[in-house]
């Protein structure tokens, strides 16, 4: 085996995870001890000048190994939770699902991508994307790149009724939100922000219209707002007081904002602050009577209201 050969194998075997020593490899590939400190030194120096590699060639004092270090490298359990969270969303296409699976396999060992592959060969076999198969992965860069750029754009937007209307707009921020992903934008004629499903948007260009001036007080701040919401929608913000009767850690986990006031003998007392939206009154219906709301009082009287008409309906 010659230089190159062996330096080959030495760093594909350290980034496939493997700690090596100095002496195990002179004694494998029958060369100094002074000759793989030199392989080390050159493959630190390549790492060191090759942006697209985010890694280094770290020492381990207890065990006097080599590895990789860097935050590019998956091992295969990190690998399957990502999997397994892609397959659960259901957001992109068989074809986009299925690339994006293969690349992340591809990271990993033949071995080891046969170790994932026979885990979740039920789950891709059946797996079952959104009606709508447009390709997302592509349409998501490009809305991420305007929202980076600060791009006013003109598009053309298909309702949920099956009418297209066009708007102007500033787009500030894009997220996903069960099975789907929405963006964010300032609308220039109403002046105000609105929520617009990703999928609808039909066409767009680059608007004549000049970008808004926004004061620092009306800047969209998302992950701020995303703490405070339970439906990707907007709404103006209410400051709700409820009793929980179970463990604190569903608010806590849905409301990460939501402050524990008092413990009681029935329940944990929070107060938190979300968006008054259609999403949060089924959230909170959803809670069954664990949950109880305890104030504001339109609020209380909006969740008489929609436990009523249910009891309505179950007694027809």
């Amino acid at each position: 085996m010659n230089d190159q050969e062996r330096l080959l194998s030495i760093f594909l075997r350290l980034q496939a995870g493997a700690h090596l020593s100095k002496r195990q490899l002179a004694d494998e590939f029958s060369v100094s001890d002074k000759t793989i400190q030199s392989d080390f030194a050159l493959l630190t120096t390549v790492l060191d000048n090759q942006s697209m590699i985010a890694a280094e060639l770290a020492y381990d004092a207890k065990h006097h190994t080599r590895y990789l270090k860097g935050k590019s490298l998956f091992n295969k359990k990190d690998i399957l939770a990502i999997t397994k969270i892609l397959l659960e969303n259901r957001a992109l296409n068989k074809e986009e699902n299925k690339s994006l699976l293969d690349g992340l396999l591809a990271l990993v060992s033949k071995e080891e991508q046969k170790e994932i592959s026979t885990i979740i060969a039920s789950e891709l076999l059946n797996y079952a994307p959104l009606t709508d198969t447009q390709d997302r992965i592509e349409k998501i860069w490009t809305w991420s790149e305007a929202i980076r750029t600060e791009t006013v754009l003109d598009i053309k937007y298909q309702s949920p009724y099956n009418v297209a209307k066009e708007h102007t707009i500033l787009p500030v921020s894009l997220y996903y939100d069960v099975h789907y992903f929405y963006l964010v934008a300032y609308h220039l004629k109403h002046e105000n922000y609105m929520t617009l499903k990703l999928d609808r948007i039909q066409e767009w260009k680059e608007s004549k219209a000049r970008k808004p001036n926004l004061s620092y007080g009306r800047k969209f701040r998302d992950g701020e707002v995303r703490n405070k919401r339970v439906d990707p929608f907007m709404g103006n913000e209410i400051s709700i007081r409820v009793k929980f009767a179970y463990d604190p850690s569903i608010v806590l986990d849905q409301f990460p904002t939501a402050k524990i006031i008092e413990q009681t003998s029935d329940g944990t007392i929070f107060d938190l602050v979300s968006q008054n939206t259609p999403g949060l009154k089924r959230w909170l219906l959803s809670q069954a009577d664990a949950l109880v709301v305890l104030s504001p009082k339109s609020l209380v009287d909006e969740m008489k209201h929609f436990l009523e008409n249910m009891q309505k309906n179950y007694d027809k």
